[in-house]
C-alpha cells in the first residue's frame, strides 16, 4: 500500500472532523446568538409594556388630580397610547387608594393619597378651650364600628379643654342628626365636670390643623393666602366685619380670607351675612391674626369658620385689643369670675394670664353648621352663654374639596 496514499486520507478525515468541530462550535454560537437576540426582544417588550403601564398610571394620577376626585373616571386613559392597555383600575375603598396599570404582565401600583379636607370633628382646636353655659352639638359619625354603631366625634384637641365651675355649665353630644346613624356608647359625652368624657372628645397631640385641610405645611401658609381660592382683604372697621364680608361674598367667591380684628355682631350685619351664606353652597371664612368674637344669636351660618394666628398678640403695649370692641365684649372679658374652671384653683395673675390669650370668644347661640377650627396655638377660645351646633358633612365635604389635593404617597413604587 502506498504510504502516501494513506497520509492523504488521513489528513482529509483529520480536515473534515475539524471542519465538523467548528460547526458544531458555530451552530452553537448562533443558537445562543439567537437566544441573545430573543431575549433581547422580549427585554424591550417588556420594557415597553412598562413605560406603557406607566403612562397609565400618570395619566389616572393627572386625571384625579386635576378633577380631585379620587373617583373620577380613568377609561379613557387604557386607549390613551399607541398599544392599548390591558387595564387601569382604582381601588378607593382602601386608604390610601391603589391606582393599578396592566400591560401585557407589565403590572405596577401606586398609592394614591387625598390629603386635605379629610378632617373630622366638629369643633378642631389647637388652642386651649373654654366651656361656659349648656352646649349641645351634633356628632360627626366618623367611622362605623363593628358592631354597626358610630365612633363618634364631636371635638378634636391637642391643649387644654376647661369646662366652668359653676352648676350651669353641661356639655352634650347630642348623637347623630337625623337618627338613622347610632353612636356607640364610649363616643358619646354628656357631663358637667371633667375627666369625665368619652372618646368623641379626642386629644391629639400629634393633630395638624392646618396640613389636614390645606394639604399644605403650616410655614407656608401664604401660599394659600394668595392662591386662586380665596378672595382676601383687610378689615377696615373691626366693628362692622360682618358687612365688610358680606360685601365680599358672590356666588364664585366664596371663600373669604379675612385679615384683622373681626367682631361679627348682631347689631351690625351678623343676621344679613348668616343669610348671605345661605344662597350658595356654604361659605369658608378664615380670619387671620386678629381677634374674632360672634355676639348674639343669630340664623345659621352655612359655612366653616376657621381662625388662623400666626404671629399676633391680644395685647399691644399694654392693651388689651379686646378693649376696642362697641358691643361690650370688654365688659364680658375683662371680668376674671369668666376665668373659673373646674377642678383648678387659680390666682388673679394667672387669670388675668388666661384672659390674654383670649382671641376667640363666642357670646350667644351662633350656629356655623361646617363647625369652628381654631388653628391658634398657645392662645384661648371661649364659649360663653350657649351654643348648639349642627353638623352638615355634606357641606364641609364640598367645601374642604377645594383642597383635596391628590398626591402619590412616598414610598409605594419602586423604580429601580
Amino acid at each position: 500500500m502506498n504510504k502516501y496514499r494513506q497520509s492523504g486520507m488521513t489528513t482529509l478525515l483529520i480536515t473534515s472532523m475539524l471542519l465538523i468541530v467548528a460547526l458544531l462550535l458555530s451552530l452553537g454560537s448562533y443558537k445562543n446568538l439567537f437566544y441573545q437576540i430573543k431575549r433581547t426582544q422580549n427585554e424591550v417588550l417588556a420594557r415597553q409594556s412598562y413605560w406603557l403601564a406607566e403612562g397609565g398610571l400618570e395619566c389616572g394620577y393627572s386625571t384625579i388630580r386635576e378633577t380631585k376626585d379620587v373617583n373620577a373616571e380613568l377609561s379613557h386613559c387604557i386607549t390613551a397610547f399607541d398599544n392599548t392597555l390591558d387595564s387601569l383600575s382604582l381601588d378607593s375603598t382602601l386608604s390610601p387608594a391603589l391606582l393599578t396599570s396592566n400591560k401585557k404582565g407589565a403590572i405596577l401600583s401606586k398609592s394614591i393619597s387625598v390629603n386635605g379636607g379629610g378632617s373630622h370633628g366638629v369643633i378642631k382646636s389647637s388652642a386651649d378651650l373654654y366651656f361656659k353655659g349648656d352646649h349641645e352639638y351634633y356628632a360627626d359619625p366618623n367611622y362605623e364600628l363593628p358592631d354597626k354603631s358610630w365612633a363618634c366625634l364631636v371635638l378634636r384637641y391637642n391643649k387644654l379643654f376647661y369646662v366652668n365651675d359653676d352648676s350651669t355649665t353641661f356639655f352634650t353630644d347630642k348623637g347623630i342628626e337625623g337618627g338613622a346613624k347610632i353612636c356607640n356608647d364610649e363616643y358619646i359625652t354628656a357631663t358637667k365636670s371633667l375627666p369625665n368624657i368619652n372618646k368623641d372628645i379626642s386629644y391629639e397631640d400629634k393633630m395638624d390643623i392646618f396640613k389636614e385641610t390645606f394639604n399644605k405645611e403650616r410655614i407656608d401658609w401664604e401660599t394659600v393666602r394668595d392662591s386662586d381660592v380665596f378672595t382676601q382683604f383687610n378689615v377696615v372697621d373691626p366693628n362692622n366685619c360682618a358687612t365688610e364680608i358680606k360685601n365680599k361674598i358672590t356666588t364664585e367667591k366664596r371663600y373669604i380670607w379675612v385679615t384683622g380684628n373681626c367682631f361679627l355682631e348682631q347689631a351690625t350685619g351678623l343676621d344679613e351675612l348668616s343669610k348671605e351664606s345661605q344662597k350658595g353652597d356654604g361659605i369658608f371664612l378664615l380670619v387671620e391674626n386678629g381677634l374674632l368674637s360672634v355676639n348674639g344669636t343669630s340664623s345659621t351660618f352655612k359655612g366653616i369658620i376657621y381662625h388662623f394666628i400666626n404671629n399676633y398678640s391680644p395685647v399691644e403695649s399694654g392693651t388689651n385689643q379686646w378693649s376696642i370692641s362697641t358691643y361690650g365684649m370688654w365688659t364680658y372679658i375683662s371680668n376674671l369670675t369668666m376665668y373659673k374652671p373646674k377642678g383648678i384653683t387659680l390666682t388673679p395673675i394667672q387669670q388675668e394670664e388666661m384672659r390674654d390669650k383670649l382671641v376667640f370668644f363666642m357670646n350667644g347661640s351662633f350656629v356655623p353648621s361646617g363647625g369652628y377650627i381654631f388653628d391658634t396655638p398657645d392662645k384661648l377660645a371661649y364659649f360663653n352663654m350657649a351654643s348648639d351646633l349642627s353638623y352638615d358633612g355634606t357641606l364641609i365635604d364640598n367645601l374642604l374639596s377645594e383642597f383635596n389635593i391628590p398626591t402619590w404617597v412616598q414610598g409605594s413604587w419602586n423604580d429601580l
